[in-house]
């Protein structure tokens, strides 16, 4: 059974992307403006969260550019091969907007775009999951924000089928990655700096059931 506090989240999402109705909207904006700082701050995230999903645009990079990530990522791996060196986190679903449909809330645009995030104890994962029209395949892009007082710094990240790395990228200045053209599937994603990985497994990326 979903918490409550997880079903005000996902209703917060459907208002800040438009989905309600007239009368939702109103309501939800009632509570808002009378909303505790926890609850500003959730609609601040999503507010954030939401520019960048409709902001970030996934272009394959220059090969100049590719061979610079690639070399990033690599000095990452090798990092990764210290015992001890680094700090493993795994980290929790905190949101997905697949599950509206599971509590009955209305889907009212076509091919919609899933939203996943994640929370870690170094920085949160926001992940955007969208559904190609021509090939059935997906696209993915997402960001990392570094909680307070964490180190920033950049990020490899790995998407793993199993043991198997199907794609691996870094994140540019802002923090953001993509991958294209992603089978349907059940993924692991590994985001790794010289202090921290964190891993999100179990990541189901499917096309959503209307």
């Amino acid at each position: 059974m979903p918490k409550s506090e997880d079903m005000m989240f996902a209703r917060l999402l459907d208002w800040i992307e438009d989905r309600l109705s007239e009368e939702e909207t109103r309501a939800v904006e009632e509570q808002v403006a009378v909303a505790d700082s926890a609850t500003r701050a959730d609609v601040d995230w999503l507010r954030a969260f939401a520019r960048i999903s409709e902001e970030t645009v996934i272009a394959s990079p220059p090969p100049e550019v590719r061979d610079t990530l690639i070399e990033r990522f690599e000095a990452y791996a090798q990092s990764k091969e210290r015992p001890g060196f680094l700090e493993r986190l795994v980290a929790t679903l905190t949101v997905d907007s697949g599950q509206q449909l599971a509590l009955g809330w209305r889907a009212t645009t076509p091919n919609l775009q899933r939203q996943l995030a994640y929370s870690s104890d170094a920085a949160d994962v926001a992940i955007s999951v969208r559904p190609r029209l021509t090939d059935g395949l997906l696209d993915i892009h997402g960001r990392i924000f570094p909680v307070i007082g964490a180190y920033p710094g950049a990020y490899g990240v790995q998407l793993l089928e199993g043991s198997s790395e199907v794609v691996a990228t870094a994140t540019d200045d802002f923090g953001k990655f993509a991958f294209e053209a992603v089978s349907p599937g059940v993924y692991e994603i590994v985001a790794s700096s010289d202090r921290v990985e964190i891993s999100i497994p179990q990541v189901d990326l499917q096309h959503q059931r209307r």
